[in-house]
């Protein structure tokens, strides 16, 4: 392609850039605010906003007040001119969520499940997916990406090499389910990457934010945010600190090796625990919460066991990575009000999430819909 014409292009995007960027972080603009703003002439600013309200992204709100002079057209960005569906698999259960351009959800459902076959997997998602476009009344066309999340080693073209709290292996997921999202394009994440993304724009200065996120369920993976951008390595695998050994010659893991973080500190290693001190009871959540409000005492000296291996492996990725933040997620939020962790470590901040599912989902939406939005290549790293 002519060089002259790919600048032109180039210039082009970037313009369009600047105004969508406004128009999301405005609730309505006229388009001789938009050219003050953004600096670009009026005619440059007319034929761009044309060519969105063309594509259904923004949507003429008519005439506003006017304090004299000929009265303002504003124009807002429509969020639901696109979709995008997030899909979170865990050992015992899925999310799938529909949200729009904004990462607002639009339409959420938990799902339990207790087989991990890829095949029961897609048709309990295409249960799911059929009825949130019947429930939302929108056209297959309309989702944009399906962004699915696992606790797996995610290479860069997306491939899962080994989720073994699962049981997968060298497994596509672009091809398992593409008969359910008939042709919508999929995207597989790990999950603690994805989680990392979520919480990245949850923090002051994410541009410059460094970060680990903790994803803490069935096993523990880390996401690793390093001056406002996620860090795979050359392989696209970095983050591992739930293989990281923190006892010597201790519990056989998954993985192979012995004494894994995650055999000591994750919700599966809590559920061990009770179990190896006698409390028979029925995996969940909502069983755990229940014994330690009553204070059962062996549910409060296994969760003290607990916080103190969490505590190990956190200061192990504060000593490696000094980050800013250290953000702990999924199931083992639900525990904050009972782990003994301290609120800084090493100089990093300890947070926990507010919502299970939402900042991994939120964190693959924020990569598509700017891809979408800005054609820009943030997901080049993911």
């Amino acid at each position: 392609m002519n060089q002259s014409i790919v600048n032109q292009q180039s210039i082009k995007q970037f313009n369009t850039n600047k105004i969508l960027k406004l128009l999301t972080s405005t609730e309505m603009i006229s388009r001789a605010q938009l050219a003050k703003e953004t600096g670009l002439n009026k005619a440059t600013v007319s034929k761009i906003t044309d060519e969105l309200l063309n594509e259904n992204l923004i949507v003429d709100l008519g005439y506003g007040m006017s304090s004299g002079g000929r009265k303002p057209k504003l124009l807002k960005f429509n969020p639901d001119a696109k979709y995008i569906a997030g899909i979170k698999i865990g050992g015992s259960d899925i999310y799938f969520t529909v949200m729009n351009l904004m990462l607002e959800d639009v339409f959420t459902q938990r799902i339990e499940i207790d087989n991990n076959d890829t095949v029961i997997i897609a048709e309990l998602l295409k249960e799911s997916f059929d009825r949130a476009i019947g429930t939302l009344n929108i056209d297959i066309k309309d989702i944009i990406e399906v962004a699915v999340a696992v606790p797996a080693t995610v290479d860069i073209k997306g491939m899962i090499i080994h989720a073994p709290n699962i049981g997968w292996k060298n497994i596509d997921l672009s091809e398992e389910f593409k008969d359910v999202f008939k042709g919508i394009p999929i995207k597989t994440f790990n999950e603690a990457n994805a989680g990392a993304l979520g919480a990245l724009h949850h923090v002051e200065s994410p541009e410059h934010t460094n970060l680990v996120y903790v994803s803490a369920g069935i096993g523990i993976g880390t996401g690793i945010i390093i001056s406002g951008n996620l860090y795979r390595g050359k392989m696209g695998l970095a983050g591992e600190f739930g293989h990281n050994v923190i006892v010597e010659n201790g519990r056989q893991c998954h993985c192979g090796r012995k004494g894994c973080w995650e055999t000591y500190a994750s919700e599966q290693a809590f559920y061990d625990s009770l179990e190896r001190k006698g409390l028979k009871m029925e995996k969940g959540i909502d069983n755990v919460l229940k014994e330690l409000e009553n204070n059962n005492p062996v549910a409060l000296e296994a969760m003290k066991e607990l916080s103190s291996h969490m505590n190990t492996g956190l200061e192990n990725v504060a000593r490696a990575m000094s980050p800013d933040y250290i953000i702990i997620g999924n199931k083992m939020r639900h525990f904050k009000g009972y782990l003994d962790i301290d609120d800084e470590i090493q100089g990093s901040k300890v947070l926990f999430v507010d919502k299970e599912s939402h900042t991994t989902i939120e964190g693959m939406g924020f990569v598509i819909a700017r891809k979408y939005l800005y054609r820009d290549r943030y997901d080049i790293n993911i």
